[in-house]
């Protein structure tokens, strides 16, 4: 379904141990930031300091990919966070959220990751690099039987529940790194009434 240039994806109703039921919805942005913004974030990722690391902490097979961190909430601001201010002030959903880590998560041939949730309540997760839909890498989502595919496709961003199920394929062919930027958000603290 289409909304203001988004795409909705509803991918199941899930059943909570209290009896509610919770919709959980995928919002794709195709062509997120302006062209010029869109190919310096691209351009960058050739500088980014990357790790050999340990994806998903909870992964039995302990696989490895490339992660570069690229803020924190124990930093200064920097452009990373600026992005993420872009990204809050065009979603009203996000209003009430607050960026604690952005990472940028590297992948080449041979290195999928396991089905994993991500810390915090939400994710925004940004595709940077062009990109060729016959090199593979697009992430998967599930809940329950209900498995979703989104195409990697460059100055695309997905914002999906945290707590839903996902992982990022990686490329198909030889000599690619497919570069995703990952903001982990959680919702705000209400402050005591004083």
């Amino acid at each position: 379904m289409e909304f203001g240039g988004q795409s909705r994806v509803r991918l199941a109703d899930e059943c909570l141990a209290s009896g509610k039921r919770v919709c959980k919805m995928i919002i794709v942005k195709d062509d997120f930031f302006k062209a010029d913004l869109c190919n310096l974030i691209a351009k960058g990722t050739e500088a980014y300091q990357w790790r050999y690391w340990r994806a998903v902490m909870d992964d039995p097979a302990d696989r490895k990919t490339f992660v570069s961190f690229l803020w924190s909430h124990s930093t200064e601001d920097n452009f990373f966070h600026r992005l993420w201010k872009l990204i809050q002030k065009e979603f009203p959903s996000l209003q009430d959220c607050d960026c604690y880590r952005i990472i940028a998560n590297g992948q080449v041939k041979g290195q999928n990751i396991d089905w994993h949730t991500d810390p915090g309540n939400q994710t925004a997760l940004y595709y940077p690099i062009t990109w060729k839909p016959e090199w593979g890498g697009s992430t998967y989502f599930k809940i329950g039987d209900v498995e979703k595919e989104i195409q990697y496709k460059q100055n695309r961003l997905v914002i999906f529940d945290a707590t839903l199920r996902h992982y990022g394929s990686c490329p198909t062919v030889d000599n690619i790194l497919r570069v995703s930027i990952a903001f982990n958000l959680r919702v705000k603290k209400e402050k005591p009434n004083v």
